[in-house]
């Protein structure tokens, strides 16, 4: 890799985490380029614009929930839809995700009111990173994959804004038996487990 790509990356590492702490509602170059130690020409040579710059932080922000939660389902292994949903609820709940989804949920409001500007491309992106995730491991879950298709609009949706209602008011207990019912609901389970209902695997 040539200096200017690893001073690339190297920023881009910063950037990310300085949009995670903060957010990107104010986000302006100069003070931006402050917070992690270069200046507003430089952020602009290697990202063009910022746009651009915003996008690229945003796949990386992608790729690091990719790279987590797929190390997850490694380790639990979940074979039926309730394992799958609830293991990815735990997941996205747990204190050092929840900023992931502060952003890319910001970040979709922000896109709304043309606050910023992104590629039809990036905003299906933003929005689909953990969907994706999910679909590909049902499509292995056997009778549950086809469960999973069947209803994957209604479940990706009240996961989704269960877990909007869950960072905006941190109830737990009650945003995880609401998914947790709406599976039960989906699949004809009996009664969830504790285990089940969003503990850590």
């Amino acid at each position: 890799m040539s200096p200017a790509l690893d001073r690339r990356a190297e920023l881009l590492e910063k950037i990310v985490e300085a949009l995670l702490e903060t957010g990107a509602a104010d986000l302006s170059l100069r003070p931006l380029a402050e917070r992690v130690g270069t200046s507003a020409r430089l952020l602009i040579y290697h990202f063009e614009t910022k746009e651009q710059l915003v996008d690229a932080a945003l796949a990386q922000v992608r790729r690091q929930i990719g790279a987590s939660l797929r190390a997850r389902a490694e380790r639990a292994k979940p074979r039926t839809l309730r394992a799958l949903v609830m293991m990815v609820w735990a997941w996205a709940i747990e204190t050092p995700n929840q900023r992931y989804f502060r952003l890319l949920f910001e970040v979709d409001g922000l896109a709304m009111f043309d606050r910023l500007n992104f590629s039809e491309a990036v905003r299906k992106a933003n929005s689909a990173v953990w969907i994706t995730l999910i679909d590909r491991a049902a499509a292995g879950l056997a009778r549950d994959g086809e469960l999973f298709s069947a209803h994957s609009t209604l479940i990706i949706a009240a996961f989704t804004g269960l877990l909007q209602e869950y960072l905006s008011t941190g109830g737990r207990e009650a945003t995880t038996a609401a998914l947790s019912a709406l599976v039960d609901l989906i699949s004809g389970d009996g009664p969830a487990s504790p285990s089940d209902q969003g503990s850590r695997p």
